[in-house]
């Protein structure tokens, strides 16, 4: 099987002269899940679906605690894993607190032997990856006070409808006119919605 690319434009750093230039993006084929990949180790060893469950939960266990106690650490050949933190910016070492630095993420670098066996053949793919326009965010706003206009309330879904967002998007764009008083976030996950103001 084959994996497949699309060729997207590369972001502008706010300096930046010049045309975009085009980089390669993997299109995903859709997302393993843990079962799934459970399910074929022990088709391929002598492990049993429940053997390699309780190893997976031991070495979650295991990597978030010594990542929390500051280790990085090394999985085999999968690679290195180390804890990511963030605080508000600073100027100078005296203006922040312990307790303002928390913990925020996971850095993962791949091993060499990973890298090294990510071989096989690659396609560009016939269609174009979707992405999310970055202008006009004016109007994107007038479109949406224009559909509250009819309408009571509008949902992330509706929202990435009118405006071509993709979904992560359009959510992030939602929440920063609920931060700055245009709208009111009402429910949760699956069931949420914006009202006016």
């Amino acid at each position: 099987m084959s994996a497949m690319y699309d060729l997207q434009k590369t972001p502008k750093a706010p300096h930046q002269q010049g045309e975009q230039v085009l980089h390669p993006r993997i299109v995903s084929q859709g997302t393993i899940s843990t079962n799934a990949v459970i399910e074929e180790i022990s088709r391929d060893t002598t492990f049993t679906p429940a053997d390699i469950k309780g190893v997976l939960t031991a070495l979650e266990g295991v990597l978030a605690n010594h990542l929390s106690n500051g280790y990085h650490v090394e999985l085999g050949n999968i690679g290195y894993f180390s804890a990511k933190l963030k605080s508000r910016p600073v100027k100078d070492k005296s203006e922040i607190r312990s307790s303002s630095v928390h913990f925020d993420n996971v850095n993962y670098r791949a091993s060499a032997w990973i890298r090294k066996h990510l071989q096989g053949e690659l396609v560009r793919t016939t269609y174009s990856l979707q992405s999310s326009p970055t202008d006009n965010k004016d109007l994107r706003l007038n479109q949406l006070l224009t559909y509250l206009d009819k309408q009571i309330y509008i949902t992330r879904k509706d929202y990435s409808q009118h405006t071509g967002l993709l979904k992560n998007k359009a959510l992030e764009e939602l929440k920063e006119w609920v931060s700055q008083g245009i709208l009111i976030k009402q429910g949760t996950r699956s069931q949420m919605f914006f009202t006016r103001a």
